[in-house]
């Protein structure tokens, strides 16, 4: 399945630099299929070394980092390989072999073929020592975006183009394309961005499929958090995720320990909270205290929201019920699935997400920055109309962009200079950003 991230990897092998390439991301987002993909596009042979199933390369990796050493032994290892400019070195998961994620910076300047790393939760290793800060080039690999996920749908290119010029015109699209679009938006929901469900619907359109591949993921996850996590952090680690349903289910959804367990804070649980962000299982949104720019220099550490890293799993987390009440628009809780969706995409853009409450009665969704602007982002679901604390927002602060995410079609509203855009098109509009320099 055609996914984004290969742009990214093909310019750091056409850069020609020697430094290993590290793919970050959650388990089973795709990260192995794209290396293998990328290899074979390229006409590249791939040896391929998987530190979870192969003890013999953690122990070579435990026992010396000399870079010759290290050829000799692969050269023994796979004796019908050159390990030249024709070969890609890919040490997949090389969380379980701490001592070969060191060994990186060792290898980056005298390698002869090049190297890419991937693993499900290396954001951890990235605080200790034994990460090769400066000797790596480090890209993010996210659950598929409702793009990817339109590709793998086999939509037609046209159609797309469409889109495009839809969002870039301010012309809203046929009302039966729309209806489509936020149809096929509205499933992207529950099927999620993990490549394995996505691909089971492409073949079977079963939402009971999908649900019994989301139900393992999410104890694969388990299964890392009690392999990876460490002490007591591996029950609470499960504890924090597990709340996640409830957090999301409140009308504030400011993430609060209490929910975890009944009188802890963040004393309790905050390394947990890092352990599953650092692994990529969720997404945390800061609080703003107020809106002065930079709004980096505004945030509040104490408050804020968490996001699961797909909104697939999230439906295994709410369980199956939740699945034909979003689909029936008849859950109290479909803003979530949609706020969480809006998250994703933020993140897969490689985006900061912030959230801004002056008080208790008032809340704008999203803030991040756009062309070096604050952009101030409102998500509804349906129709809807701007809410009371969306619209004072826009009136006091005068943003120079806002955005109203809903199912309503394209447009924009002059007397609250505010874009109207379809959630299916958000993605688009964040790729559309003019950089700056």
């Amino acid at each position: 399945m055609k996914r984004k991230i290969e742009i990214e990897i093909k310019e750091w092998f056409a850069s020609n630099q020697s430094k290993p390439l590290i793919i970050h991301g959650a388990r089973q987002v795709g990260k192995t299929y794209i290396v293998r993909s990328f290899a074979k596009e390229m006409n590249l042979k791939c040896v391929e070394i998987n530190f979870e199933k192969d003890i013999s390369f953690v122990d070579l990796f435990n026992r010396t980092r000399n870079p010759q050493d290290i050829l000799d032994f692969l050269r023994l290892s796979f004796l019908d390989t050159e390990f030249d400019t024709s070969t890609i070195l890919f040490l997949d998961e090389i969380q379980a072999a701490p001592s070969a994620l060191t060994a990186l910076k060792f290898l980056s300047e005298s390698f002869p073929c090049r190297i890419i790393a991937s693993g499900s939760a290396l954001g951890v290793a990235i605080a200790s020592s034994s990460y090769p800060v400066g000797y790596v080039e480090t890209k993010i690999m996210t659950p598929m975006t409702f793009m990817e996920f339109l590709w793998a749908m086999s939509v037609p290119e046209d159609i797309i183009e469409s889109m495009k010029s839809s969002l870039q015109t301010l012309t809203p699209l046929p009302t039966i394309i729309h209806e489509k679009l936020n149809d096929l938006y509205t499933k992207y929901i529950l099927v999620g961005g993990m490549p394995e469900v996505v691909k089971s619907y492409v073949t079977n359109q079963s939402f009971k499929d999908t649900y019994s591949i989301q139900k393992h993921l999410v104890n694969d996850y388990y299964n890392d958090m009690a392999k990876y996590a460490q002490g007591s952090e591996r029950i609470k680690v499960r504890e924090c995720y597990q709340s996640l349903p409830s957090q999301l289910a409140k009308d504030n959804k400011k993430f609060q320990y209490k929910l975890v367990k009944k009188g802890a804070g963040s004393r309790h649980y905050e390394s947990s909270l890092q352990w599953l962000e650092d692994s990529h299982m969720i997404i945390k949104t800061l609080r703003l205290n107020n809106t002065a720019f930079p709004i980096e220099s505004n945030v509040d550490i104490s408050s804020f929201k968490v996001y699961l890293s797909d909104t697939g799993l999230l439906v295994s987390l709410f369980g199956e019920e939740i699945i034909q009440n979003i689909l029936n628009d008849s859950s109290t809780i479909k803003g979530s699935f949609y706020e969480n969706s809006i998250a994703q995409t933020i993140k897969s853009s490689h985006k900061t997400s912030y959230y801004y409450e002056p008080n208790q009665h008032s809340e704008v969704d999203f803030i991040i920055k756009y062309e070096g602007q604050m952009c101030p982002i409102e998500v509804k679901s349906s129709h809807h109309k701007l809410s009371r604390s969306f619209t004072n927002f826009v009136q006091s602060v005068k943003p120079k962009l806002s955005v109203r995410l809903s199912n309503k079609n394209i447009g924009f509203d002059e007397h609250h200079h505010t874009f109207y855009i379809p959630h299916y098109l958000f993605e688009l509009f964040l790729l559309q950003e003019k950089p700056l320099l």
